[in-house]
């Protein structure tokens, strides 16, 4: 199942992408909602085969999360893969400057089951098919706003 999403970001695409890796904010967000990881190796630069582990709560259940950066490839593309118990997903980010001073943002977020109950989360998820997108495409207009105050500090 894909989900795709995509945003225009008043930065350009070195700061929309400085916004988008930052890691440690993405891993702040995550763990206010519930989740519980770390880095593997406790790294400090991101780049390709760097990942994290941990648990987090998916339909009322602790689940083990394992991610990593599959591909990251600045200032363009970043990929992360997620193994989330049955579930695999990777998002995919894609950054395009359309002027000097305007980025396109791109996510794709593509989630495939192997167990059972994963394939019943994934029916869910596309029952909610909207209210995902919708929570997408605010996460990158959240992200994107950030970005653009990062750019407009830089400024002046």
């Amino acid at each position: 199942m894909k989900f795709k999403v995509s945003e225009d970001v008043d930065a350009p695409v070195e700061i929309t992408w400085a916004r988008f890796t930052d890691f440690s904010g993405i891993e702040a967000e995550a763990k206010g909602r519930g989740a519980d990881l770390s880095r593997v190796g406790n790294w400090t630069e991101a780049a390709a085969g760097r990942g994290w582990r941990g648990t987090v709560t998916v339909r009322g259940r602790s689940r083990p999360v394992a991610s990593e950066i599959s591909a990251m490839t600045a200032p363009e593309r970043c990929e992360i893969q997620t193994r989330v118990g049955g579930m695999d997903a990777v998002y995919e980010m894609i950054f395009l400057a359309l002027r000097p001073d305007m980025t396109r943002v791109q996510v794709v977020l593509d989630m495939s089951a192997s167990t059972l109950s994963a394939r019943l989360a994934l029916q869910t998820l596309k029952l909610a098919r909207g209210r995902v997108m919708q929570r997408l495409q605010g996460l990158l207009a959240r992200q994107g706003n950030l970005a653009e105050d990062d750019y407009r500090r830089s400024q002046g």
